[in-house]
Formats: C-alpha cells, structure tokens, sequence
C-alpha cells in the first residue's frame, strides 16, 4: 500500500449501509436549510420586469397581435 492508500485505509473498509442512514433529515427540511443560499435570488422579479418591458415594446410597435 501507498502512504495515500494508508491515510484513507478506514474508509475503503468502511460499512456503508449503515442504520444511520435512516436518521436522515426530510428532504422538505434540508432545503430550508439552503434557502438563502439561493443563487438566483430575485431571478424571478428581474425575468417579471424583462416580460413586461417587452410586451410593452411589443404594443408599442404595434405587435400586440403576435402574443
């Protein structure tokens, strides 16, 4: 073994399909954990105000026909 293989030696042996996999966090839960880490905050309102600049162009010109 390398001195690599000898560092990481007790996850290569290691049980996986552990009891403690049921404790786990409902994913509805985990997700309000993540919440303000979203990374397109505001994404929706900015994509509202793009809509609505367009469609104003759009009746502008005289296109309001096409939606």
């Amino acid at each position: 073994m390398t001195e690599q293989d000898d560092k990481y030696a007790d996850l290569l042996d290691y049980n996986w399909n552990h009891d403690s996999l049921q404790n786990r966090m409902p994913l509805s839960q985990r997700a309000k954990i993540f919440l303000p880490f979203a990374a397109l905050t505001g994404f929706e309102e900015a994509l509202e105000n793009t809509l609505r600049a367009e469609i104003a162009e759009m009746e502008y010109n005289g296109e309001s026909d096409e939606l």
